[in-house]
């Protein structure tokens, strides 16, 4: 019994790791490809690139920010697909951070690890 209590976060989390679905992008038409970012609400896209060969490619991409970790945000941006060179979608990036009229310089706290 002990073991299984060990064990099973650590199957959790290899599981969930692994429900993220993978799709070529190349492969569907936009309108499919934003379907299935709505549908599953997070997905991963892969596709070829021309200037590397061919070798495939894949990002993380995002029905919205909901879908985001905290403190990122949504960045529209485009992969290919099977009838359009850029099929719009969205990705998720670090919340760049607010110029509070300081200069860029921010109060930083005791507890924080940049703090000097």
């Amino acid at each position: 019994m002990k073991i299984l209590l060990a064990v099973l976060p650590l199957l959790i989390i290899a599981t969930s790791a692994q429900a993220v679905p993978k799709y070529t992008s190349t492969r569907m038409s936009c309108d499919r490809v934003q379907a299935t970012v709505r549908q599953h609400g997070i997905v991963v896209l892969a596709y070829p690139s021309k200037p590397k060969g061919g070798r495939m490619l894949s990002d993380t991409y995002v029905a919205s920010r909901r879908f985001c970790r905290p403190g990122e945000i949504t960045d529209r941006v485009s992969v290919p697909s099977a009838d359009r060179l850029r099929c719009p979608v969205l990705k998720c990036k670090p919340e760049e951070p607010r110029d509070g009229g300081d200069g860029g310089r921010q109060e930083r706290g005791p507890n924080d690890p940049t703090h000097r």
